[in-house]
């Protein structure tokens, strides 16, 4: 069940960031060739431009997390007994969760406060909420993938790195195969 929710939530972030990467290349390309070619332009491209590249970082941010990607302290689980480093990387997941749920709860309001305004965004002439949606898909992307990290955790609490080991268990391999003791 876990490998077949994280191929789905896979293929969407990676089609995601193809698709608004792509978007932005076209957009970007539009905007040069109206302005030097013809010497006009869109008002509303450079907005656009600059929405699908953020949305497609943040969900590479996303991505981030599954491959063990976002900075970390990689000295302090080397020199820890296996028993403390499980404690360590318990903690941490748990922390790192906890502050994403906050943060999902937190731009849930706040796009609810946003639609009640009603307000227009001034290049995209939409209303002002929907550029800003992406800030609880991805915190809720977030929220998922740690819940999936913390799968692997459970199988194996003392790993160096908890992204490695579910990488291999998504692979359908037991989880430090190939560690050297």
């Amino acid at each position: 069940m876990i490998q077949l929710l994280d191929r789905l939530l896979s293929t969407f972030e990676k089609a995601l960031i193809v698709v608004l990467t792509l978007a932005a290349l076209v957009m970007a390309f539009s905007q040069v060739v109206l302005r030097y070619a013809f010497n006009t332009g869109i008002h509303w491209l450079e907005a656009g431009l600059v929405t699908a590249l953020v949305w497609a970082m943040l969900i590479g941010a996303v991505r981030g997390v599954r491959t063990g990607a976002h900075p970390r302290v990689d000295l302090l689980p080397q020199l820890m007994p296996p028993h403390l480093r499980a404690a360590m990387n318990a903690v941490a997941l748990l922390a790192t969760l906890a502050l994403v749920c906050f943060y999902l709860s937190d731009s849930v309001f706040y796009a609810g406060f946003i639609n009640k305004l009603n307000a227009l965004h001034p290049e995209l002439g939409i209303k002002m909420v929907y550029p800003f949606l992406i800030i609880p898909l991805i915190t809720a992307l977030m929220a998922l993938r740690y819940v999936l990290l913390a799968a692997a955790l459970w199988k194996r609490p003392d790993a160096r790195a908890p992204e490695t080991d579910f990488q291999e268990i998504m692979a359908g391999r037991t989880p430090g195969e190939g560690d050297v003791k």
